[in-house]
């Protein structure tokens, strides 16, 4: 109660952290990959050992004295194949196989993951202390109109404003990007979490001491914000 600024930023920062890690780990698993393999698409060409005009096959049982048996002919066609260009050796484009690339873990966008949990926890600390304009309102009074505030007027800010964060400094994009993200995943992101943190905040308005609001409604944000970060790496 006496830093709940420094405390709501120190819990911001793990959270936060913790749910871009656990977002990262589950992006970088793909099931749907294909396996990486390879195939040799063009064998090589047998080699005709000669003597005297005449065809023969060697074995490794012969002695040394068949190495003089090689026709210049076979050696020069050996030494051709030896020196093609490697463009003919490339697979035709039905062959191609897909590799799929290798994904490293990104500390920069955690790092900046983490900035916005910091970000957060200044506004979520302000916040919570305006929502207290409705102390004295009878408590379920208080719960609703706590919960209507808070959902109708932090939530579609917050996501506005996360979707710009997320493609301007977690991916360097632009305005123009940002805008484009925001067509596509804004409103129905904002529908989801209607669905899911009405009944959170509820719950934590009406159960959960004020002291703890906060922290409580950061702990169940560890999924949601998984969620978010990987609703803005894969549009």
């Amino acid at each position: 109660m006496k830093s709940s600024l420094i405390t709501i930023i120190i819990t911001n920062l793990v959270l936060y952290g913790i749910s871009e890690s656990l977002a990262q780990s589950i992006l970088s698993y793909r099931s749907d990959q294909p396996m990486i393999s390879f195939k040799l698409n063009d064998p090589i060409d047998s080699i005709i050992l000669t003597s005297n005009d005449e065809e023969r096959n060697i074995t490794p049982t012969q002695d040394n004295d068949n190495d003089s048996l090689i026709s210049e002919e076979g050696l020069d066609r050996f030494i051709d194949y030896l020196r093609r260009d490697h463009d003919e050796f490339q697979p035709q484009p039905d062959e191609l196989v897909v590799y799929t690339p290798l994904t490293y873990f990104q500390f920069n966008r955690l790092a900046g993951f983490m900035c916005w949990g910091i970000i957060m926890g200044f506004v979520q600390c302000f916040w919570y202390k305006f929502l207290q304009i409705y102390s004295k309102d009878p408590k379920f009074i208080e719960v609703l109109r706590k919960v209507l505030t808070d959902q109708l007027c932090y939530s579609p800010i917050s996501l506005f404003c996360f979707f710009t964060y997320g493609t301007m400094v977690l991916e360097n994009g632009s305005w123009d990007d940002a805008k484009s993200k925001l067509s596509k995943v804004y409103l129905k992101t904002l529908i989801i979490n209607y669905s899911v943190w009405f009944p959170i905040q509820f719950f934590n308005f009406l159960v959960v001491p004020r002291s703890f609001q906060v922290p409580f409604s950061s702990s169940i944000s560890v999924l949601w914000n998984c969620f978010l970060s990987m609703k803005n790496s894969t549009t």
